[in-house]
């Protein structure tokens, strides 16, 4: 039986709720690496992980991004950190990130806190498919914002840490998994972020489309990093 899986970064490890005929569990992994290890049955596994990297910033940054942005509007499209070049996920610090994503180009960027915050989070998952290049065909990078707002049919009103805006993704949820308040119960009993929770199930969702030929991509064109890692944000 075929299995769908969306990930979300959680503090110590990753939020993986896996979709196998309808039913969903929760799991909370320290790496996700783990996630694999003894099986085969994972035909889409959807992560909140920037994973095709520039080189450089000459360019403005990722196409992706880019279409990702537009695609949520003026309000929930800055939830979409620009993703780090490549060279910056050999940093030790922030300023070390900044130093070496300053040094990509002639008009190279320092990078945010928040995408230095999700660094180990990028290096982890580039690591995991530059070692174990068969899984490039399983995991796809998602933005549970972008799958939010698909959906829907528009992008979410109210900051996902907000008590609104925790209702307003459950009832977006709800609409196509109706045991969603069972997937929430992992809050208590693997002590995940509620919000965490959420975003690693619309990412499943969105797996579940993807699996099913159903998704799509932003932008619509495909483009692959220096490695072959396709520069794509599924929905």
């Amino acid at each position: 039986m075929t299995c769908v899986a969306g990930v979300d970064g959680t503090p110590g490890g990753w939020a993986v709720v896996i979709m196998a005929a309808s039913r969903l569990t929760v799991q909370k992994l320290v790496a996700l690496s783990h996630l694999f290890d003894g099986r085969s049955d994972l035909g889409v596994v959807a992560v909140d992980v920037p994973i095709g990297l520039l080189e450089n910033y000459e360019k403005g940054g990722r196409a992706c991004d880019w279409a990702a942005r537009m695609f949520l509007g003026r309000y929930r499209g800055s939830s979409v950190f620009p993703a780090p070049v490549r060279s910056a996920l050999a940093a030790d610090s922030w300023a070390d990130a900044c130093a070496l994503s300053r040094a990509s180009a002639l008009r190279g960027k320092a990078i945010s806190k928040q995408t230095f915050a999700i660094l180990p989070k990028i290096r982890e998952i580039d690591n995991l498919l530059q070692t174990r290049t068969e899984l490039r065909a399983v995991v796809r990078e998602v933005h549970p914002e972008v799958s939010f707002a698909e959906l829907v049919g528009k992008p979410m009103i109210y900051r996902k840490s907000s008590v609104a805006g925790r209702e307003e993704r459950r009832t977006a949820l709800s609409r196509v998994l109706p045991n969603l308040r069972m997937v929430e119960n992992a809050e208590r009993e693997q002590g995940l972020p509620i919000e965490d929770i959420l975003d690693a199930t619309v990412a499943c969702w969105s797996a579940s489309r993807l699996a099913a030929g159903r998704g799509r991509g932003l932008p619509e064109t495909v483009t692959l990093d220096s490695t072959g890692l396709p520069m794509m944000i599924w929905v």
